[in-house]
């Protein structure tokens, strides 16, 4: 009889929920989509957030550098209101002193720097201490040695008086204008000296050094024309950069130191608009009008008369129809006259040199002091 095999069980297979293996990968997939939509969400506001903080940060950078650049490069004093940027002729006065803080401050050397940007040079004009000069104002003759000292006295501010002063009695020496000023600690004079006689900023990078200069300097030179004139200096070949003694002679006879004023104004803007000006002397004062006759003619103007006026002003005016000019821009800030009229109002004045004279200058006691 034959045996019947018995028959393989076959074994069940669970199947697998498709619904749970969807849910899972849904799952994920909508996990991963809301952490991929929170980082962009988070990524994109940080984004904007740098974006804002970049912007307000070179904003706020840009501004205090513009701030910076435009503060003296010195302590103690302000940029001058007007500009020397666009200047062909640059003057500076170069008060060296024993101690800025000294009372009294005692001078230890006084140069009148001219940077010529159109022949391209500069002149160091050197004024030897010992040298008698005509101060401005009351003062009379004295020793160059002696004139900030002077111009301090009773004065509820030492050093501002003090430096226009000494920059007074060198517009005097000179009949010309002085743009900017540095008053500086013997120490630390020649290390600033260099800086414009070609040899650049090497010696002031050192931090010692721009330390004792940021602390024993009063200037009226912002940083950035600071910069300029350092920049012009150093691109001039040595023989353009020269230097004089100024004598006793000079003083007492200004031909010589004129006709140098003169020929470095020879093309200058002045020069070039050839408006004839008229100085009157509105004070008792003996010849303020002759030497601001000096000023125009040192600066290229052309003088028609230097007179006194047909009575006496206590306030100054210049006089003039043309009020876009080289030449009204310079009379105004070297005279320190801010009274500009013009010709129809002045008819109450009965000056004849008015209708004779493209410019009027009426100098009276309120500026007056500076000329005498």
């Amino acid at each position: 009889m034959r045996s019947v095999p018995a028959q393989r069980k076959t074994p069940i297979r669970k199947k697998s929920s498709s619904r749970t293996s969807n849910n899972k990968r849904s799952s994920g997939a909508g996990s991963k989509k809301l952490i991929n939509r929170g980082t962009k969400k988070y990524f994109s506001q940080m984004f904007v957030g740098g974006v804002i903080f970049l912007t307000a940060f070179i904003f706020l950078a840009g501004y205090s550098i513009y701030k910076y650049l435009n503060q003296a490069f010195a302590s103690a004093s302000s940029p001058s209101s007007y500009s020397i940027s666009d200047n062909k002729i640059i003057s500076l006065s170069f008060i060296e002193v024993e101690s800025i803080t000294a009372d009294p401050v005692i001078i230890k050397g006084l140069k009148y720097i001219v940077f010529d940007k159109n022949d391209e040079k500069i002149s160091i004009f050197d004024l030897p201490l010992n040298l008698r000069v005509d101060m401005t104002g009351k003062f009379g003759e004295e020793e160059i040695s002696k004139v900030f000292a002077l111009g301090a006295l009773n004065s509820t501010n030492v050093t501002e008086d003090g430096i226009k002063t000494v920059n007074n009695t060198v517009m005097r020496i000179f009949g010309y204008s002085i743009d900017r000023y540095i008053l500086v600690n013997e120490e630390s004079a020649e290390t600033l000296l260099n800086s414009f006689s070609g040899r650049g900023l090497s010696e002031i990078l050192n931090l010692q050094v721009a330390s004792d200069l940021k602390k024993y300097t009063v200037s009226n030179l912002s940083i950035t024309e600071y910069y300029s004139l350092v920049k012009f200096s150093g691109g001039l070949v040595k023989d353009r950069i020269s230097t004089y003694s100024v004598t006793q002679q000079d003083i007492d006879d200004s031909g010589n130191l004129d006709s140098q004023i003169k020929d470095m104004n020879f093309d200058g803007d002045v020069a070039g608009e050839e408006l004839s000006v008229s100085l009157l002397n509105g004070t008792d004062y003996p010849g303020v009008a002759l030497f601001a006759a000096r000023l125009v003619t040192n600066s290229g103007g052309r003088v028609v008369a230097a007179s006194n006026a047909s009575s006496r002003y206590d306030v100054s005016y210049i006089i003039t129809d043309v009020r876009d000019s080289a030449t009204l821009s310079y009379l105004s800030r070297v005279l320190g006259i801010n009274n500009i009229i013009s010709k129809e109002d002045a008819q109450k004045f009965n000056e004849n040199e008015v209708d004779r004279s493209d410019i009027t200058v009426i100098v009276g006691f309120d500026t007056a002091d500076s000329l005498y």
